[in-house]
């Protein structure tokens, strides 16, 4: 069995390709199609299909096979939420001071001049219209990719490298992550969860024979805004950075934009809601509290910070 692995950096993240008994450019493909995806996902990029539709909202605009793709699939993470994964909050995200790129400071979000922070929330997001490769925001409504957009990518990105004929493959994009076909080692793709409150703190190691996991957490991409920290998971009841009990949710689930988009609700409905939302949803979950405390699934309830266990 041969195991390659790439490292580079795009959507504004450390990217980590594993591949396993595939070809030598799988890293080159690997690259190429985050690139094209961030090409067209970013509202940092003035091209980009977010940013056209951002700035013609009420307007048709047409768009690559992807991008409806990224739309449905927000739409989808809407409503299988309950409106807690809400994709329509940039202006609220902009509002909080998230304005400028990660990588580059002096790149500022291509927006349109006027933003409602009233439309697109909520019962809004069932408008967007999509008719082939034609989307239609409603007026006013400005999203961004975000979290799901890395989710869906990493998915994507191992479909195609799968289709070209590699034994298995993990794309993790910032730490969010899919996992295809046959494992590098006996016990599966190995899986570090993150200790929220350490700055390189691993608390346990999870294994799974395949799917997606992504970590919603307000303990990353924090800024300060006229003395006050804020942070980039928006409520989108409040408009304003979640202030849950819960500071990081990380989930497994079959598709990385599902765990995406399960960790961010799971996030925001607080400690309260976790046990009912896991189950009801039939996901594996870890989460940590503002008071330190680890609460879990019960697939995940056995583990401690130095085991590590199969899913």
């Amino acid at each position: 069995m041969a195991v390659n692995e790439y490292c580079f950096r795009a959507m504004a993240s450390a990217v980590q390709v594993i591949v396993v008994d595939g070809p030598v450019d799988a890293g080159v493909v690997a690259r190429r199609v985050l690139g094209e995806l961030e090409s067209l996902w970013s509202r940092f990029i003035e091209t980009s299909d977010i940013s056209r539709l951002n700035c013609n909202s009420g307007l048709p605009v047409e768009v690559a096979t992807s991008t409806t793709t990224l739309l449905e699939k927000m739409g989808e993470a809407w409503r299988m939420t309950g409106g807690l994964f809400d994709p329509s909050i940039l202006p609220d995200l902009v509002e909080a001071g998230y304005v400028a790129s990660i990588d580059d400071p002096a790149i500022l979000g291509c927006l349109p001049e006027t933003m409602d922070v009233g439309i697109g929330r909520g019962s809004s997001f069932q408008q967007v219209s999509i008719d082939d490769r034609f989307v239609t925001l409603p007026r006013g409504m400005a999203i961004d990719a975000g979290g799901i957009g890395k989710g869906l990518a990493a998915d994507l990105v191992v479909s195609e490298l799968l289709s070209l004929g590699v034994g298995g493959a993990l794309v993790s994009v910032g730490g969010d992550l899919f996992a295809g076909g046959e494992a590098p080692e006996d016990h599966g793709w190995r899986l570090d969860v993150e200790n929220p409150f350490e700055s390189n703190g691993t608390l346990c190691q999870l294994s799974m024979s395949g799917g997606g996991a992504a970590t919603s957490s307000t303990r990353s991409r924090r800024w300060r805004q006229n003395g006050t920290d804020q942070h980039h998971v928006i409520d989108p009841a409040t408009k304003t950075p979640s202030r849950s009990d819960l500071v990081a949710v990380t989930v497994i689930a079959s598709s990385c934009w599902q765990a995406e988009a399960h960790a961010t609700a799971l996030l925001l409905g607080g400690r309260a809601n976790f046990n009912e939302y896991t189950a009801s949803q039939q996901i594996h979950s870890i989460a940590f509290a503002t008071d330190r405390t680890m609460i879990t699934t019960d697939s995940c309830s056995e583990f401690s910070s130095t085991e590590s266990a199969s899913l």
